[in-house]
């Protein structure tokens, strides 16, 4: 018997796409909600309108490039509707507006900042390799790296009365080190609630702790890419102490519930276009994921890596669909093996990466 393997987007019916892309959208407003309800707990009015105006301004600006993409392609004006349905902007622009800080809020820089990361999401990161089901990277993971390498500077987040003046993960990289980490937050209830500086989607970690329980339960993402992620850094950071003769449960927990990670692992890392089409596949994937998150996080001039690993993830994703796309079911030793292997030797890297300076 012979079967037909195809690689990503591997999609069933319209409806069934369409339901998807509802689900996730129905899981980033509810996200968006709780992030505008912390800006205002955290700095008031000017902090949620602040907010509301970012999002706003990602998701008008990313539909606007479509809409203009489709005329310019002289597309009929009864099909530019379904077109930008069919694109679905208005999660890229979510998505990407939930990575970015409200900014300095005596400043709208962050405004200009929002819209020129979208129209690069929307056009360099879907549009130009033919819309949603044929882009190579994540859209708003292009968006968010070019402003982040672009305007650096510009991505302020306003300090917290009582709090540290920095996020969690820029105090760990610092002199202070965990204990430097652990003064930008109250305690662990403060950190998992979001009350802590970070961007506005990646801090209230219960928001997406619910939303990735949602979406798995509606068979909308696999629950593997998520877990193999999160776990991968938790077992790198615990190494990674080890080899250095060290125990912390603090270092391993800070990396694991703040920065971007379960919101990349949940909302950019399981977009069905650059994943990998088989669980063999994500497993690798997530797991590649976690180490280059942890490494980039652990030894580059930049506190985050999950933005640059989730785009050298999604240059991967083809090579590892032509490694695991024809193991069928009854190769289940030769993939279990295959995740084992790799996992070994993500940890077995960041191992010795703790010896590099």
């Amino acid at each position: 018997m012979k079967f037909k393997y195809t690689l990503s987007p591997n999609y069933h019916a319209k409806s069934s796409t369409h339901r998807i892309m509802y689900d996730v959208l129905f899981a980033l407003l509810f996200v968006s909600v709780c992030a505008i309800v912390l800006q205002f707990y955290l700095y008031g009015i000017i902090g949620a309108i602040k907010a509301i105006l970012i999002m706003a301004i990602c998701v008008i600006t990313c539909n606007l490039v479509d809409f203009i993409w489709l005329k310019v392609h002289k597309v009929a004006n009864k099909e530019v509707f379904n077109g930008i349905q069919t694109n679905v902007p208005i999660i890229t622009g979510l998505i990407l507006a939930l990575t970015l800080p409200i900014g300095d809020l005596d400043t709208y820089t962050i405004y200009y900042v929002a819209f020129i990361g979208s129209v690069v999401a929307e056009l360099f990161g879907k549009m130009i390799y033919g819309g949603f089901g044929y882009n190579i990277f994540n859209p708003a993971g292009v968006g968010r790296a070019f402003v982040l390498v672009a305007f650096g500077k510009l991505l302020v987040i306003p300090t917290i009365d009582g709090l540290g003046s920095s996020s969690p993960l820029t105090a760990l990289q610092g002199a202070e080190g965990i204990q430097g980490a652990l003064s930008t937050f109250n305690n662990y209830t403060s950190l998992i609630f979001g009350v802590h500086q970070g961007a506005l989607g990646e801090t209230v970690i219960a928001s997406l702790i619910i939303a990735a329980i949602y979406l798995i339960i509606r068979n909308v993402i696999d629950w593997v890419i998520p877990v193999f992620s999160i776990v991968t850094v938790a077992l790198c950071a615990l190494v990674y102490q080890l080899v250095g003769g060290s125990f912390d449960i603090n270092f391993i927990l800070i990396h694991v519930l703040s920065g971007g990670l379960i919101f990349g692992a949940v909302f950019m890392m399981t977009d069905p276009v650059t994943n990998p089409v088989n669980r063999q596949g994500k497993m690798i994937i997530a797991i590649i994921f976690g180490l280059l998150t942890f490494l980039i996080r652990s030894k580059a001039s930049l506190p985050e890596g999950v933005v640059f690993a989730i785009l050298i993830c999604n240059m991967l994703v083809p090579m590892i669909d032509r490694f695991t796309a024809n193991v069928t079911d009854e190769h289940v030793n030769k993939k279990v093996l295959s995740v084992a292997i790799v996992l070994i030797v993500a940890l077995v890297v960041s191992a010795l990466f703790y010896f590099v300076a």
